[in-house]
């Protein structure tokens, strides 16, 4: 129900506002999971306590456009097939940026991304016995970051309690906490 939720209000916002579609950027949060249950893992930050992960996509102003949570050891990698696949409304034929940090720094992230029409902004990742010269991925330096608009989302919903700390046992409850969440967002992106 939540979910069919966070469909229309995307739906609603594309139609009001027009998605930003040149620039889309990726990340995700974790929350402590203190009474564990589904999609939840040993957090490698927090001292293996467990822990769950949401990770989105956002357009340029910070739209919510797809959500998926997992545990918190899981790797920001796996996700990101998951959030492009998963976008609520169809994508345009257009030009389409896509940015994310150095977790997301992996070569069959690049192939999927590529595959999918994107043109990258994937921070470099620096690899052991790599010169601390200059990075010489294009792109790199000729465009600024955009990817606080989706650090600015995430922090929107880490105000939340119910997402801060997962309390719900079930995946699908907390993730229907998440979906509700990021309605609001995006009503609030609409009337604001």
């Amino acid at each position: 129900m939540f979910e069919l939720l966070f469909k229309k209000m995307v739906k609603y916002y594309a139609r009001e506002c027009k998605i930003g579609w040149k620039w889309q950027s990726v990340d995700s949060m974790m929350s402590a999971s203190p009474l564990g249950g589904s999609q939840t893992g040993k957090n490698p930050t927090d001292r293996s306590k467990l822990g769950s992960k949401v990770h989105l996509l956002v357009d340029e102003r910070g739209a919510p456009l797809a959500i998926y949570i997992t545990g918190a050891n899981e790797h920001d990698k796996w996700s990101a097939d998951d959030l492009i696949i998963h976008i609520v409304v169809k994508r345009p034929n257009c030009e389409q940026h896509f940015c994310a940090d150095k977790g997301y720094d992996y070569e069959d992230v690049h192939q999927f991304v590529g595959l999918h029409s994107y043109i990258e902004h994937i921070k470099h990742r620096r690899r052991r016995n790599e010169p601390k010269d200059e990075c010489a991925i294009p792109g790199e330096k000729s465009f600024p970051a955009r990817r606080w608009v989706v650090e600015r989302t995430l922090g929107w919903l880490a105000k939340r309690r119910s997402i801060a700390t997962r309390w719900c046992k079930k995946s699908e409850n907390w993730l229907a906490f998440v979906h509700m969440a990021c309605a609001q967002v995006l009503l609030n992106r609409i009337s604001g």
